[in-house]
């Protein structure tokens, strides 16, 4: 009996060492693993965004951040300004620029988190006459067959071509250009996407010089 203890004890710190190991082994593949994918899945992400600038304004040539804007959106209070932006940020503000580098418009994308699943990412053109030129998504999970019918054309054609200061949602049928008719079954993704839109314009509109407002 005596000589059972040294024995169990023993065996104990030999699963113990053996545990650690493979921990250590596990972790260290995986940080391999992650280090040699982050790249590759960077640069995808990027091209993706590159494609869904050129998608949403494919009158510009070219895009470059408005560095001006970012700052001042650095210190804006989007819930201050309207508490539907509560769960809204604009990632990006960049401008349109022609092959000649006349300015266009804005590409903004805009992120929320108050959509009923995960976080709903998009872009969208907007134009110096005040009317969204495309929309395009870079990450949305909502429902199959219910939220994710916000990245269809039947959707994202409400907002194009409209010279609107805001949208509305409407669950009753459309009858003005500042009225969005809700996607059936998903009125909080619909109010998700639109507030977002809102929240850019507003922004843009209210600093940019190019569109009247004052930075």
């Amino acid at each position: 009996m005596k000589n059972k203890k040294p024995f169990i004890k023993s065996e104990l710190i030999r699963d113990a060492i053996a545990l650690f190991i493979i921990t250590l082994v596990s972790g260290l593949g995986l940080s391999y693993v992650y280090e040699i994918t982050k790249e590759p899945i960077a640069i995808q992400a990027e091209q993706k965004t590159l494609e869904a600038n050129q998608e949403v304004f494919a009158d510009a040539a070219s895009f470059e951040q408005d560095e001006d804007l970012m700052n001042i959106l650095g210190s804006t209070d989007l819930v201050s300004i309207n508490p539907d932006y509560a769960g809204v940020t604009i990632d990006s503000i960049s401008k349109a620029l022609s092959s000649s580098n006349e300015m266009l418009g804005y590409n903004i994308t805009v992120s929320t988190s108050a959509g009923y699943k995960d976080g709903i990412r998009f872009v969208y053109g907007y134009s110096l006459d005040g009317s969204l030129k495309g929309i395009a998504f870079l990450a949305i999970s909502e429902t199959a067959g219910l939220g994710m019918k916000a990245k269809e054309p039947d959707f994202t054609g409400q907002f194009l071509g409209k010279q609107v200061s805001q949208f509305v949602v409407t669950k009753t049928g459309a009858t003005t250009d500042e009225q969005i008719d809700a996607i059936s079954g998903a009125t909080i993704t619909s109010r998700a996407v639109t507030n977002a839109v809102n929240a850019g314009i507003e922004f843009v509109t209210a600093h940019s010089t190019e569109l009247g407002g004052g930075q």
